[in-house]
């Protein structure tokens, strides 16, 4: 039976996790593995007897090793470089998003897949879960009517905002890109999917308010390990680490003690006052949506939350529904009837919720059945569907920018 031959490309937490879906997968083979820092992941994920590895991009490609699937969830400003190489090494792709940092890239390699006829599906997981499966079901079959209008949040968490975007390697967009996209490409994916209509425009407006050198507390350093506001202060490095130890496995591999978190913290940006970075990416923004028919969506992304979460609320002409991602839990209630109301608790529908509610796991696997038999989901995202989300989320960066201007998407 043909089995699909993977390459990795970057092996952290993201990479990490494909690698086990595919060496678990009966029809995947993995046979190169390529990370920058190649002991440290190889050694995180058991040091695995793979025939081809690699600790740079270009000696993989040299290699013109005889793949069917290229993984590549490198860091953001590498995904143009390694798709392009990707495609014409006659590699198919799945490819974390961003696709790439600028929209002029992300064209390029879409017209690239498409003239070497190269299959790239890019990581909207959440698409696959059961929770947005059972909201597009309610909207397809008509339960709510005419749908008006969607209001998604993204609760990004106050801890998640600091880790990733104030401290981590998404907190400068020079060096990536702008949050809107980084964080939010799946949620203009989601509402675009479940409108199932094309976007018109976008406006938006944000700000960097509360992680910045202005609001740094008075008589605090501008390092954790010897801050005298200690445990007493809520953005405190050691205060999260050494009880979210797995936080840092990406970057420091297993040896995650008290003493090597120590060392870890004191010399890396980890450590640092989250008033005292060189972030630039906001920590709130609003997106409001029109689509060709004059309906409507917004799109909140908010750093203030004390757990990291989404909800949605979908309004149509026969019924509304509520749906919490977190607690997996959706609330119906129809017109004009009132005991017409109804709950869908996800959890009685499926027990795996690991990965993004269980959608890493259902789109490696719809992904092999694509790439095996041409079988393609109503959930399987196609690369021209992931355009036009990345196209409203930097027009949605332009128009913050210019505070609020209206932009027209086609």
């Amino acid at each position: 039976m043909k089995k699909v031959k993977v390459g990795l490309i970057g092996l952290g937490n993201r990479g990490g996790m494909y690698y086990d879906y595919a060496i678990n997968h009966e029809l995947c083979e993995v046979v190169a593995i390529v990370d920058f820092k190649l002991k440290q992941q190889l050694e995180r994920v058991g040091n695995p007897k793979i025939q081809y590895t690699f600790d740079n991009t270009d000696d993989f490609f040299a290699a013109n090793i005889d793949l069917d699937l290229l993984v590549i969830s490198s860091m953001d400003k590498y995904h143009y470089d390694d798709a392009k190489r990707g495609i014409l090494h006659g590699y198919h792709l799945l490819l974390e998003k961003p696709i790439a940092c600028t929209y002029d890239q992300v064209v390029e390699i879409s017209n690239l897949a498409k003239e070497h006829n190269k299959k790239v599906v890019v990581c909207h997981v959440l698409r696959y879960t059961m929770f947005y499966k059972e909201i597009k079901r309610l909207i397809d079959e008509g339960v709510l009517g005419e749908i008006i209008n969607i209001n998604a949040t993204e609760n990004v968490a106050y801890w998640h905002q600091c880790h990733s975007y104030v401290r981590g390697n998404w907190h400068n967009m020079k060096e990536t890109a702008p949050q809107i996209l980084t964080k939010c490409s799946h949620d203009f994916d989601i509402v675009t999917w479940l409108m199932n209509k094309k976007p018109s425009i976008v406006s938006s407006f944000g700000n960097l308010n509360f992680f910045k050198k202005e609001n740094k507390p008075a008589n605090s350093t501008n390092q954790c390990h010897d801050c005298p506001l200690g445990y007493n202060c809520d953005f405190n490095a050691y205060k999260f680490y050494l009880s979210n130890r797995d936080w840092l496995r990406p970057f420091m591999g297993n040896a995650l003690t008290d003493e090597n978190i120590d060392k870890y913290l004191k010399s890396s940006n980890f450590g640092h006052c989250v008033f005292d970075m060189d972030n630039d990416t906001v920590d709130h923004q609003v997106v409001n949506i029109q689509f060709e028919d004059k309906t409507t969506a917004s799109l909140t992304m908010n750093a203030f939350s004390r757990y990291c979460y989404r909800d949605i609320k979908v309004f149509g002409t026969k019924g509304d529904l509520v749906g919490d991602f977190e607690k997996n839990l959706i609330h119906v209630n129809l017109y004009n009837y009132k005991d017409e109301a109804f709950d869908i608790d996800i959890k009685k529908l499926t027990s795996d919720f690991s990965g993004h509610g269980g959608g890493d796991a259902i789109m490696f696997k719809e992904l092999v059945d694509y790439l095996l038999y041409d079988k393609k989901t109503t959930s399987l995202t196609t690369l021209e569907e992931s355009v036009v989300s990345h196209k409203m989320a930097f027009l949605s960066e332009e128009s913050r920018l210019e505070d609020g201007m209206p932009k027209n998407i086609e």
